[in-house]
């Protein structure tokens, strides 16, 4: 799993796994809570923030849709 936000609330999201491929290159329409809604005019999906952002070490961390992601420069 793949997942870009950028300054300006543009996302590039990728994952691969055992029920095909999904890609979103899409802004960010809405927050609820932690949770955010990604997509242009009636088509979005919702990404599920279990754990915001967090240090781990040295490294920064994050859970979506319960994949831990690492941050990477």
């Amino acid at each position: 799993m793949s997942l870009t936000i950028t300054r300006d609330g543009g996302v590039a999201y990728e994952r691969t796994g055992g029920s095909g491929n999904k890609k979103i290159n899409a802004p960010i329409k809405a927050w609820s809570g932690d949770d955010f809604e990604v997509g242009v005019g009636p088509i979005a999906t919702t990404f599920e923030v279990n754990k915001t952002p967090f240090k781990d070490g040295d490294v920064w961390k994050m859970v979506v849709d319960k994949v831990e992601l690492t941050r990477i420069r």
